[in-house]
């Protein structure tokens, strides 16, 4: 029992959401009828990416993240520190997904789809791990959050052509991943100090960061409203862009972890009415 509640804890629950809800509305805008989503593979990814794909991805984070995580207040009180007397147990489940993820992308239909999954597995990788490390490179660390939209559009692509991705809602689908990543990074400054982690909010400071996070919300939701639906645009500048312009005017530090925690809820929210969405501009129930 000891050792599956580790399992759990460490594939970080309350963000499982965060991987298979792009994955989700990546099927929703590459379906046209709802009855696409009896297509076993979705499912089999959904799967995938609530628990497998959360695993490796923080389980090789707090592996390579130990410098760091011990100077984290965070990772005492609100995150389980990671103990190296895990190692072996890490290492084998960590075995047992990669032989997974094989044979899971062994079915992709597409070879663009394929080399999505390889995209996605190399920057979950070399986030945390050197030689490459993108969490330790300035704006390479916000950058490389693309991982997070991956899974949208690697199931996109096993539908439709790479002609029919709308790039500029795959930029805006990105930029916001680059703000959620550089708010996410504002509680962590003193411990990446520390440690002599120099990350983007290191460098810029909490205050210029915090600019900076709302700069990419603020784009994201701009090109969300020109090239998806005003009102998603406007729901996302309310969602992300109002709480963090509110935090840099104030310079409340405290509001920062506050909505950090609730972040799993904003995206939940946000996620399933962009779904929500997607499937009554395309008639999708009826079609």
């Amino acid at each position: 029992m000891k050792h599956l509640n580790w399992i759990i804890s460490i594939s970080r629950p309350r963000f499982w959401p965060y991987l298979a809800g792009p994955w989700a509305v990546g099927m929703v805008t590459a379906s046209s009828s709802i009855s696409d989503f009896k297509n076993t593979l979705f499912w089999i990814g959904m799967l995938f990416f609530l628990w497998p794909a959360n695993f490796f991805l923080y389980g090789v984070n707090d592996y390579a993240d130990g410098d760091t995580d011990k100077y984290n207040p965070k990772k005492q009180n609100y995150e389980h520190l990671y103990q190296t007397n895990q190692n072996r147990l890490l290492g084998i489940l960590l075995g047992l997904l990669a032989i997974l993820s094989i044979v899971f992308v062994s079915f992709f239909p597409t070879l663009e789809s394929q080399i999505v999954f390889a995209l996605w597995v190399f920057c979950s990788t070399f986030y945390s791990v050197q030689p490459l490390r993108f969490k330790a490179k300035l704006f390479i660390d916000s950058c490389s959050n693309v991982l997070y939209i991956l899974p949208g559009v690697m199931v996109f692509l096993m539908f439709q052509p790479l002609a029919n991705l709308s790039w500029p809602l795959v930029v805006a689908a990105w930029v916001w991943a680059m703000g959620m990543h550089l708010f996410s990074a504002l509680p962590d400054i003193q411990s990446d100090r520390s440690a002599k982690v120099k990350t983007t909010a290191v460098w810029l400071g909490f205050k210029k960061a915090t600019l900076l996070t709302a700069v990419y919300y603020s784009t994201a939701a701009l090109l969300c409203g020109l090239y998806a639906n005003t009102w998603l645009g406007l729901l996302a500048f309310l969602c992300y862009s109002v709480p963090t312009l509110y935090i840099y005017f104030t310079k409340n530090k405290e509001s920062v972890f506050f909505l950090y925690k609730k972040f799993p809820f904003i995206n939940l929210f946000s996620g399933a009415a962009l779904f929500i969405y997607v499937i009554f501009k395309y008639n999708l129930l009826f079609s």
